[in-house]
């Protein structure tokens, strides 16, 4: 078995791909600064590259993205500031990143963001206050296995029909006293609803 260490650059030419999932490619440190040439990408998965230190900024161009998913990349410890310029981008999932130290606050110009996985990010410890602007978002997944650090800033409290998804000892810790269980027969994953 080849294990890949890089993507070549010539992968940045295909104009007209729409998906592009890198899966369990462990030896990846980085992706190519052009990926933003991937004009029509509509989603792009990164699950279990366990040496991919970094988002490259140029992401943030690729004006069609629906949908990104970083999942299992536990080296990866920033987005980039201008995520939010993903204007189209439905949902971020960016579960069991266990290095990742936060979430810029551009996030919130994302007026089509339904849906934001942090599960298991355990060294996040905020969200950007201004949360409350995402009018779109529908579900906030903040399961921690751990002893989560999150705080959730006030303006959450706006987003109505927000389910938001967790442990019952977080979701008690944020004052909530009436949730459900999120998926019966689950390990203590318990859902409210805003």
């Amino acid at each position: 078995m080849v294990e890949i260490r890089h993507l070549p650059d010539s992968i940045c030419m295909l104009k007209h791909l729409k998906s592009l999932e890198i899966s369990n490619c462990l030896l990846i440190e980085q992706l190519p600064e052009e990926i933003c040439r991937l004009e029509c990408l509509e989603e792009l998965y990164l699950w279990s590259c366990t040496s991919l230190r970094d988002i490259p900024n140029s992401i943030c161009k690729m004006k069609w993205l629906k949908y990104l998913r970083v999942v299992g990349c536990d080296k990866v410890e920033k987005l980039p500031e201008k995520l939010g310029c993903l204007k189209y981008l439905e949902k971020l999932e960016l579960g069991r990143c266990k290095s990742l130290q936060g979430i810029p606050n551009s996030i919130c110009k994302m007026k089509c963001l339904k849906r934001l996985d942090l599960s298991s990010c355990d060294q996040v410890e905020n969200l950007p206050e201004e949360i409350g602007c995402l009018e779109c978002l529908k579900e906030l997944d903040i399961f921690s296995e751990g002893i989560s650090r999150l705080r959730l800033p006030q303006s959450i409290f706006q987003l109505k029909g927000l389910r938001i998804t967790g442990s019952r000892d977080q979701l008690q810790s944020y004052g909530f006293t009436s949730f459900t269980e999120s998926y019966p027969g689950s390990l203590n994953l318990y859902a409210v609803e805003l």
